[in-house]
């Protein structure tokens, strides 16, 4: 099967660590996967975003270069604010294979929200609903779109898988980052970490409030771009930027902004006993990408009740009411006091490794694309 994976090969977001390890997937199962995607976000030097005219532009540019009919089909892949949201409703009426979208998100703001344009958003929409096929990476996103025309779209579930490639070894430890290497030290005190970009959907605030009822100490260290940002993260941590510390109740806090690359995300990952996910309810969040990286190396949970969060924790975490700081800190303080408890958790979370790794997210999505093509001979 000749696959175009439509998405963007820059380092920016969340969409491009996927792709890697869905390429690297699809090719290992004898799938021929050509790239075609942007090189950098619609966004100038400042970080402010392009004006619409120029990202359509980019858009166009991208078509003009590249024989669509070339290809079986085209797997097509965008979140919020790619300029690859705009690729479907610029081949509109052009000859193309069968295209089958994977929702990286439910709201695409690009044009919603970032650069207003009313039009350019509807469409947006229109070509998400007129894909011959969409694989959701959780139950949630299918339910949430069950009442537009999405719905009447053949749909496949396949977990997001971990976006750590296999094969992949952990960087040295002098070579880690400072606060990944102090991390690696194992203190006695329970190690948990978030990772991840800061985004509105990530609540920080009532995750120190849970800190502060906690009665266990516990080590936490939150790593990724723009956690020293307040207007991102949504609470002032700098005085908790490595190397600093500060403590809210028992729990010292670590704060490490920046990316973090595959190789570093799987020393992260082995030095974590427990990762914490607290989210809060938002209109385009469909689930964690960051909780598969440590499920699928049996590393077990502590998550908020929030899209598909419990469907992919299942028996190896546990899953609270989000906005509930007390109710959070209760799971963490469990966990953190009831080593026999946590080893159970790890041993679930072993149990389910195999449901995120590369291999079964590329073997069940491309039965689906199989039966997407069957379907429109």
């Amino acid at each position: 099967m000749r696959i175009l994976l439509i998405g963007p090969e820059h380092d920016a977001g969340s969409v491009p660590p996927y792709l890697a390890v869905l390429a690297a997937g699809l090719r290992a199962q004898g799938a021929t996967v050509d790239r075609l995607g942007s090189r950098t976000p619609p966004v100038d030097d400042r970080g402010a975003f392009w004006p619409a005219e120029r990202i359509v532009a980019a858009a166009d540019a991208l078509l003009a270069g590249v024989d669509l009919c070339a290809y079986d089909l085209l797997s097509v892949h965008f979140g919020n604010n790619e300029t690859e949201q705009l690729l479907p409703v610029r081949w509109a009426g052009r000859p193309r294979p069968p295209a089958v979208h994977h929702l990286q998100s439910l709201g695409w703001t690009l044009f919603s929200t970032q650069v207003v344009h009313r039009t350019l958003w509807a469409a947006v929409v229109d070509g998400v609903h007129r894909m011959d096929g969409l694989i959701y990476f959780g139950s949630y996103a299918r339910q949430a779109l069950a009442t537009t025309p999405a719905a009447r779209v053949p749909s496949e579930v396949a977990f997001m898988p971990t976006t750590i490639p296999d094969g992949a070894t952990a960087t040295a430890p002098s070579r880690q980052p400072p606060a990944l290497r102090d991390l690696s030290v194992d203190d006695g005190r329970l190690r948990a970490t978030l990772y991840g970009f800061a985004s509105p959907w990530k609540d920080l605030p009532r995750l120190l409030a849970a800190f502060e009822r906690m009665r266990r100490p516990l080590r936490f260290t939150l790593l990724g771009p723009s956690w020293d940002a307040p207007p991102h993260a949504g609470v002032d941590l700098a005085a908790a930027v490595h190397p600093r510390r500060r403590r809210w109740g028992p729990v010292q806090v670590t704060v490490a902004p920046g990316y973090l690359a595959a190789h570093q995300r799987l020393a992260l990952v082995e030095a974590t006993d427990l990762a914490v996910l607290p989210y809060r309810e938002h209109p385009g969040f469909q689930g964690s990408g960051a909780v598969t990286d440590y499920l699928a190396r049996g590393v077990p949970v502590v998550a908020t009740d929030v899209a598909n969060m419990r469907e992919l924790v299942g028996d190896a975490g546990v899953v609270v009411p989000a906005g509930d700081p007390a109710a959070l800190a209760a799971a963490l303080d469990r966990v953190a006091g009831d080593r026999d408890f946590l080893a159970r958790l790890r041993a679930a979370a072993r149990r389910r490794a195999a449901l995120f790794s590369p291999a079964t997210h590329a073997i069940r999505s491309l039965a689906f694309f199989r039966r997407v093509m069957q379907g429109l001979r």
